[in-house]
């Protein structure tokens, strides 16, 4: 399936791409392409522009070179971090400690994505959270659950890694948080609380949001029937039981 780019709101752009598990079992993966107040712009997440995409991305952003940023959000999404800091040398990269690690030849702008220095840099555009009581970077590399969430406050668009992923499943799918949940809950009194005190705070930011931006399969969550406040405050509540065990086991 070729990639594509969705008009999600003004000023707000979402390219659904290919990443494909073991070579063949497609995932899909995302960037975002977000208008500033400035008029300047800024891509959410690192991949490879090509083809139409990268046709429609120069003809908004002057040729590239009005994109100012690129933010990476998930500290595990790095296979296109280098290729796309070629595309865009002039634009600056923000990450997180395991982007510079696994590309130390790209040249990183001092803070990381998931620091509040970061945040205070684009508090005019946006409003970033990042889940508390999990492990943001486990020693398991296959446990992806964290990331950094990105609200466009201007379109009302989140654009999440992830931490919250949408499977078009009937019944077993919808909205939820990466089933890898149990095994990033830090194994220490509080961490449970600290987790949902987060959730608790996801679903009063989401009252702000009309469209949801997950990573992966290939379709958005619809926009149809219930609010993503809704969506993310159901989403949470599946997970609750876990939640509560982790209490129970570590306080």
């Amino acid at each position: 399936m070729a990639d594509r780019i969705l008009d999600i709101a003004d000023g707000f752009w979402n390219v659904r791409g290919s990443f494909k598990k073991a070579g063949f079992i497609e995932l899909g993966t995302q960037t975002s392409l977000v208008r500033l107040q400035s008029g300047r712009f800024v891509l959410l997440d690192a991949y490879t522009l090509s083809g139409t995409v990268e046709q429609r991305i120069r003809a908004l952003t002057n040729d590239l070179a009005d994109i100012e940023a690129v933010i990476h959000l998930h500290p595990f999404h790095t296979i296109h971090v280098e290729r796309v800091a070629e595309q865009v040398p002039h634009a600056k990269q923000y990450g997180t400690d395991r982007h510079v690690a696994k590309a130390p030849n790209v040249d990183w702008a001092p803070e990381r994505t998931d620091t509040e220095a970061f945040a205070a840099l684009y508090a005019d555009d946006f409003t970033f959270t990042v889940p508390r009581g999990v492990d943001f970077v486990p020693d398991n590399e296959n446990l992806h659950f964290a990331s950094v969430l990105a609200l466009h406050r201007a379109s009302r668009t989140l654009h999440v890694d992830d931490t919250l992923t949408w499977a078009p499943i009937p019944i077993v799918g919808g909205l939820m948080l990466h089933p890898t949940l149990g095994s990033v809950l830090q194994k220490r009194a509080g961490a449970a609380a600290e987790f949902q005190a987060w959730c608790d705070e996801l679903v009063a930011l989401c009252a702000d949001v009309d469209h949801l931006c997950t990573a992966h399969m290939r379709t958005l969550p619809p926009t149809d029937g219930a609010s993503v406040q809704d969506r993310v405050r159901k989403a949470i509540e599946r997970v609750r039981g876990t939640v509560e065990a982790h209490a129970k086991r570590h306080g």
